[in-house]
């Protein structure tokens, strides 16, 4: 729900049989980051292929961060500090960004490491700087004359004033300290950049919550207050949240963040009207074995889930599904059945001779199954997948 920094895409590197891919955007989540290698679904010795497809406001460092060693966490933590900066920190990191490129070009050749980035981006937040309206050298030149910052200026009569090259003069102050313009505003550096601390390679852990929300009240209200509130929550939790933003009910009440096990459970709720809907889901969710919940994500995808009370249901009848994570293309498909049918090595000398991907189709559709993003799913009986409701419209036929 916050600002777009990057979008990505992952994958596996090399595997040309694996369809398995995540795209995502930056800053992402801890269970947002887990929800897209959920669908990566990286192996032993398997490597994550990231490229960045989208830079939003951000394209001038494409020709920096493009073929820079980053990992996934790493990059995702400089766009929280980047979607972190206000408008005018923004203009502040863009313009210290260039001139350290011309310094680094001046020193080795223009190479700007992951920790210059991340150092500007939290020296952007500082009085490293000064950011002045003006788009020229002209304007530049006027502002330092007429604000007394050139001392040979001093006692000088107007009509000479008016004579002068402020063109001129911006340019050489512009040159003399190494500033920079901005779109219409002029940046220049005039202090020591902060260090930014060390962020560790690996993704972070789950953390402690399944799902949370941030609540806020309508704009309308004009009142600023926030609570976090952790689901599943109790009565008393969920009673606590509305006295703290001066509520009764959830009128007036409008959802600023989500973040969760299911990332999209917030799509299909109508929040906060919903809220009790939703915990009851969460509770559901809570009870399942973590290794199931990529079979949840895999069911909600599948029959397109637009409503809490489907939801439900799902969480009710995960026992009836299979989710084969590791298979995400027809020829994976393939290449399982044929290890299935007979041994590996027979099978290695087989593939050559194989179309693989119509084979695996023919597969797929013989299991009724289907391929997710969270890998092959089909039901435990092989009979085609219908949605609980499906089942239950079915069932309600039959009996009539």
């Amino acid at each position: 729900m916050g600002k777009k920094i990057f979008g990505i895409y992952l994958a596996k590197l090399d595997l040309p049989n694996s369809e398995a891919h995540a795209r995502l955007e930056l800053p992402a989540s801890p269970l947002e980051l887990h929800d897209a290698m959920d669908k990566v679904q990286l192996q032993t010795d398997d490597i994550l292929y990231m490229e960045i497809e989208d830079y939003y406001d951000f394209e001038y460092l494409s020709p920096h961060l493009d073929g820079l060693d980053i990992s996934l966490n790493e990059l995702n933590d400089l766009a929280a500090q980047l979607a972190a900066l206000d408008e005018v920190q923004g203009i502040a990191f863009e313009g210290m960004f260039s001139i350290e490129v011309q310094r680094k070009v001046n020193a080795n050749g223009g190479i700007i490491t992951l920790q210059d980035l991340r150092d500007l981006a939290v020296s952007a937040k500082t009085d490293c700087y000064h950011v002045v309206d003006v788009a020229d050298d002209a304007a530049l030149g006027r502002f330092y004359a007429e604000n007394d910052f050139i001392p040979e200026l001093d006692g000088v009569s107007d009509a000479v004033f008016k004579m002068l090259d402020f063109a001129g003069i911006g340019r050489m102050m512009r040159h003399g300290e190494n500033g920079v313009f901005v779109g219409n505003l002029y940046v220049l550096r005039d202090g020591e950049l902060t260090t930014a601390p060390p962020v560790q390679k690996t993704l972070p852990e789950k953390p402690g919550y399944l799902f949370r929300l941030t609540l806020g009240l309508h704009p309308d209200i004009g009142d600023a207050r926030t609570v976090t509130l952790n689901l599943p929550a109790a009565e008393a939790e969920l009673l606590d949240a509305q006295e703290q933003l001066g509520v009764e009910g959830w009128e007036g009440v409008t959802v600023i963040d989500y973040d969760g096990i299911i990332p999209y459970a917030a799509d299909f709720t109508d929040l906060p009207m919903e809220l009790e809907e939703l915990n009851a889901f969460t509770k559901a969710a809570r009870d399942i074995p973590r290794s199931e919940v990529p079979k949840l994500k895999a069911l909600l995808e599948q029959f397109e889930v637009q409503d809490i009370e489907t939801a439900m249901l799902l969480t009710e009848h995960l026992a009836d599904y299979i989710l084969t994570p590791n298979l995400s293309s027809p020829q994976e498909a393939a290449l399982d059945q044929l290890c299935f049918i007979m041994n590996r090595e027979e099978a290695v000398r087989l593939i050559p001779y194989v179309n693989l991907f119509n084979y695996g189709e023919t597969v797929i559709h013989a299991d009724n199954a289907a391929l997710t993003s969270y890998g092959l799913l089909h039901r435990a009986d092989y009979e085609p997948m219908l949605s609980p409701m499906q089942q239950k419209q079915e069932q309600e036929m039959t009996m009539q």
